[in-house]
């Protein structure tokens, strides 16, 4: 348990205690003893406004509130305690618990982050799940890169986690992007052959065309719908094992699962959820069209299921996906990360998974537009293929770090410019090398030493108060990887790096390591402990942790 839990806890203990009729507004949640990080050090280590919130409840002024609270309470672990401004409480560790969490970094190692918070939980996190259409874009690697981060921080807070790409090979995308690449495969062949606007553009085309070897395969012969039908499963194979290789070996992500929407209507699951929404009585007909009653759970009108055509809209089989995850597959919780431009999406597939029972158990997490800018202007056109710019010339112009750095720094919530000149940049401007720089000295640090002189950590906070700082910051990674867990605020964990690359760099300035020939034991096990942290905070966000730069 953390520092932070264990405060928390005992603070709820507290006020329990104390006024008892408190208890129901705990269990509604209308009131939380949250514990949080003060602005400032000098403030304490952790703070919390509770007796602010209590206040009204069991009416008295907060600062009386945090008086009483205050009252013959002995915190474990804590040294001091004070009430500051309108009833704000800070907490200050004691030197017993500094020297006791550096020390269980240097037993732990990277383990020191983990958490048994999931234990015996199996979540899904379906991220990217782009059309096989096409290169993957810009919005794809933000999506990309935050799933891929969360999944590393859930499996750090203990839960079982399976990474999933969603692989839509039905529909009419597929049949175009099969004729697509058959015209410009015959357009090579000498043949003259129109290029309607409704193909698909790019580069990408020609290049699939040129791999083709279709000697048998002539227009005198077939139409090109025949031609197309025979053909498409192997053009939309090809076009996913290109994207699986770029995934795997230039995005660094390892899918645990690759799944299929072909496969829920050749199981029949499609059919079977149909049966199911009649059986609960979901759904009726109108207009010629079967339609879901979302309206009953939150969503802002009924929608359609089957088109007075017979087709099935995409909403169907996503409900059988997503039924059939929670269901037959036993994940306890199930994350989506879609892009702003399917925000709309959210409500109806809430309400549909809201209908079956599985209220709470989906997640959609709706990622905002990603800018790209160099010298201050918008960069709309690759110039490499005259289209848009591709997710791997972005890996290519900036490096696979950089990319996940910058996308990770902002939240989900915001739309971001991507900077391509601060990306490219090698000085500590760019925040990526800044926090890898702060690894590379510390393994030059650890180089110079010749040996360990001591395993005790003693007197550390005697030691200067950026040493305190230091420490302070390293016990909240545990304590962070929760919080990303509990939240899925991965653009934690870059502004966590940078400031612990900073707090570092601060200490290495005021703090004598290595004087001369010897070694100082106390600094030099916190300058271990920094380097165990920093690297597993970088190796969480699949970031590489260089011993030299």
């Amino acid at each position: 348990m953390t520092t932070k839990t264990k405060l928390e806890l005992g603070l709820k203990k507290r006020i329990v205690a104390l006024w008892p009729h408190t208890q129901h507004a705990f269990d509604v949640g209308s009131i939380v003893a949250e514990v949080t990080y003060p602005p400032e050090f000098q403030f304490g280590h952790y703070t919390t406004n509770v007796a602010m919130r209590l206040s009204p409840i069991v009416q008295l002024p907060p600062r009386e509130v945090a008086e009483k609270l205050l009252i013959s309470w002995k915190v474990p672990g804590i040294e001091k305690l004070e009430i500051a401004g309108p009833g704000f409480l800070n907490f200050f560790l004691s030197a017993q618990t500094l020297r006791k969490e550096v020390k269980a970094i240097l037993t732990q190692k990277q383990l020191y982050g983990s958490s048994q918070m999931g234990k015996g939980k199996r979540v899904n996190v379906e991220f990217i799940s782009a059309n096989p259409t096409g290169p993957l874009t810009l919005g794809n690697g933000r999506g990309a890169f935050m799933g891929d981060a969360l999944s590393s921080v859930l499996q750090r807070a203990g839960y079982a986690v399976t990474r999933e790409y969603y692989v839509n090979d039905m529909g009419n995308q597929v049949n175009i992007l099969a004729e697509s690449v058959l015209r410009r495969y015959w357009q090579s062949q000498g043949i003259q052959m129109e290029y309607p606007e409704y193909c698909y553009q790019g580069q990408y085309i020609e290049e699939i065309a040129r791999s083709l070897y279709l000697p048998n395969y002539k227009l005198g012969n077939n139409s090109l719908v025949e031609i197309r039908d025979k053909i498409k499963g192997r053009i939309l194979k090809k076009m996913l094992a290109d994207i699986q290789r770029f995934v795997k070996r230039r995005l660094g992500i390892t899918y645990g699962k690759w799944f299929s929407e072909k496969t829920l209507y050749t199981s029949k699951k499609v059919d079977r959820m149909l049966d199911i929404l009649r059986s609960l009585e979901l759904i009726y007909e109108q207009d010629g069209a079967v339609w879901l009653r979302t309206q009953n759970f939150g969503d802002e009108k009924d929608r359609v299921l089957i088109r007075s055509n017979g087709d099935a809209t995409y909403f169907l089989p996503d409900i059988a996906y997503h039924h059939d995850k929670l269901t037959k597959r036993k994940f306890h919780k199930v994350i989506n990360f879609i892009g702003a431009d399917h925000a709309g999406y959210a409500p109806r597939m809430y309400a549909a998974m809201k209908a079956l029972g599985h209220e709470g158990k989906l997640t959609l997490i709706v990622f905002q537009l990603v800018r790209l800018l160099s010298g201050g202007q918008e960069v709309r056109m690759s110039k490499r293929r005259g289209t848009f710019v591709t997710l791997e010339e972005l890996i290519d112009d900036v490096g696979v770090d950089a990319a996940r750095y910058f996308f990770l720094m902002h939240a989900f919530t915001t739309h971001m410019d991507f900077d391509l000149d601060l990306a490219k940049k090698k000085s500590q401007e760019n925040p990526v090398y800044y926090v890898q720089y702060a690894h590379a000295r510390i393994c030059s640090i650890l180089r110079k030493a010749k040996k360990l002189t001591s395993s005790r950590i003693n007197g550390l906070t005697d030691s200067h108060s950026s040493s305190q700082r230091l420490m302070v910051k390293l016990l909240q990674w545990p304590e962070l990887i929760e919080d990303v867990a509990r939240m899925h605020a991965t653009q934690k964990l870059p502004t966590y790096a940078h400031e612990l690359a900073t707090i570092f760099h601060d200490f290495y300035t005021n703090v004598r390591v290595i004087d001369g020939e010897s070694i100082q034991s106390e600094p030099y096990a916190l300058v271990q402990a920094t380097k165990i942290v920093l690297a597993d905070v970088l190796g969480v966000m699949g970031i590489s942790a260089p011993e030299k730069m």
